[in-house]
């Protein structure tokens, strides 16, 4: 009986070791969860890679139109925000004085001409007896006394001729003038637009250079964006440009690069450039701030990855990694990076359309861990 019982306490002992060396042994790599991560298949996709812009919209034809006359305004119908075209009668500053100069001005030049034919009909005369005289004085009739008396008069009469056509000229020079102050009563637009804002009313009392009127045509706007120095390389004229402004949620407007400053300006390293903004419908204004991108290439086959997938010590780095899924096991591979947007990058090399790309970050992933997709 004893015996038996040593044998059955030396079998409890070995089952007891042979229990806690199976719990102590760790846990081999099969047993090991895999990592939930989510992934994608990597195809080939249209990318558009651009620029990021802000800015301000500014009238090509912006003008502040000034008055070239002296004068009480008389009439001001128009109100600020009404469209004028160009050389449309906006506002009158009165004009009597000015008709009253003007009526001076012609009878002067009738009076002259009068005059001139007068000395005409003088000048013909005069040369009529000197030709008379020197007939005479071949035949004896006359002294050289008289003939040079008659050559004289002759002459007189010519520089009258002269002074009455220069005298004639001037009248109707000032003639001109008065019909250009009289013309200049009446207030015309230099261009078409709208009038941003008026500076006088009728009863005001102006005189060169007072401003009357500002004038703005929305319909000629650009937009005038400052971009940074690093980000100029793939700008280029003719570009398109695509933008959004506050007054407007929801709506996109165009536009297209017309030109880029030569120099970067010393203080913000950055450039301006003027984009000529499609205003068809009307509806953007002078002064309106804008955001939007310039958009600098598009690339119809293209391999475009979240950017959320990329590990990268320095963010201007094109040296870069990402995890991909090869037998259920999670691979690095080196990536070269291309442009970028927002949330998206273009992958220059290390992928291909097919592979399976772990498009999250988590330090559970490393070379050789088993990986599941998120469900």
């Amino acid at each position: 009986m004893r015996n038996a019982m040593l044998s059955l306490t030396a079998l409890s002992l070995a089952a007891f070791t042979a229990c806690q060396r199976k719990e102590a042994a760790p846990a081999s790599a099969a047993q090991v969860p895999p990592v939930e991560a989510r992934i994608i298949q990597v195809k080939n996709q249209p990318f558009s890679a651009s620029v990021p812009i802000t800015g301000s919209l500014v009238s090509k034809a912006t003008v502040e139109v000034k008055a070239e006359t002296i004068g009480k305004v008389v009439r001001f119908p128009k109100e600020e925000g009404d469209r004028v075209e160009a050389g449309e009668a906006v506002a009158w500053v009165n004009d009597e004085n000015y008709q009253l100069d003007l009526r001076r001005a012609e009878s002067a030049v009738r009076v002259i001409e009068a005059s001139l034919d007068r000395v005409k009909v003088q000048t013909a005369y005069a040369e009529l007896e000197l030709e008379r005289a020197r007939k005479l004085l071949a035949s004896g009739g006359i002294t050289d006394k008289e003939l040079k008396a008659a050559d004289l008069a002759e002459r007189d009469a010519r520089a009258q001729f002269a002074q009455a056509q220069a005298q004639l000229a001037q009248a109707q020079a000032e003639v001109a003038m008065a019909r250009k102050r009289l013309r200049d009563t009446v207030i015309r637009a230099p261009v078409a637009g709208e009038i941003q804002k008026k500076h006088v009313n009728p009863g005001a009392y102006v005189e060169a250079p007072t401003a009357v009127f500002s004038l703005v045509d929305n319909r000629r706007l650009e937009l005038e964006s400052f971009v940074a120095s690093s980000e100029l390389g793939p700008v280029r004229p003719g570009q398109p440009v695509k933008f959004t402004v506050s007054s407007f949620p929801g709506n996109s407007f165009e536009g297209r690069v017309v030109e880029m400053n030569p120099a970067v300006e010393g203080e913000t390293r950055s450039a301006k450039v003027r984009i000529q903004v499609d205003n068809s419908g009307g509806r953007l204004k002078t002064g309106m701030f804008a955001e939007g991108e310039i958009l600098t290439g598009i690339t119809s086959h293209a391999i475009v990855i979240p950017l959320a997938a990329i590990y990268r010590d320095d963010r201007s780095s094109k040296q870069s990694s990402v995890f991909v899924v090869d037998k259920d096991r999670a691979v690095r591979r080196p990536v070269v990076i291309g442009r970028e947007r927002e949330s998206e990058v273009e992958i220059m090399s290390g992928l291909a359309p097919g592979d399976f790309l772990i498009i999250e970050q988590s330090i559970e992933l490393a070379d050789g861990v088993r990986v599941r997709p998120r469900s």
